[in-house]
């Protein structure tokens, strides 16, 4: 009897203590993932904005390619 008694205590105090120490160290891990998520959040945006200035300088290269070529392939003007 005294047996089952102390398995029981030694497994009842194993869960409890190691329910603790995950508790514990959660406590420090989740600073870390909150600024690492914070990070990821701030380099989304970044990237968000620099595909935007990418997407806006295309469209006017386009448009100055568009108006090189109309005035390439026009004829030339009699001035003389």
């Amino acid at each position: 009897m005294e047996y089952f008694l102390g398995l029981a205590t030694g497994l009842v105090l194993g869960v409890g203590l190691t329910l603790a120490a995950v508790k514990f160290k959660s406590l420090f891990k989740n600073s870390e993932v909150k600024q690492l998520r914070e990070e990821v959040r701030s380099l989304k945006r970044r990237i968000e904005e620099k595909d935007r200035h990418v997407a806006r300088m295309l469209s006017e290269t386009e448009k100055l390619v568009q108006g090189l070529s109309r005035v390439k392939h026009s004829p030339p003007s009699q001035l003389q």
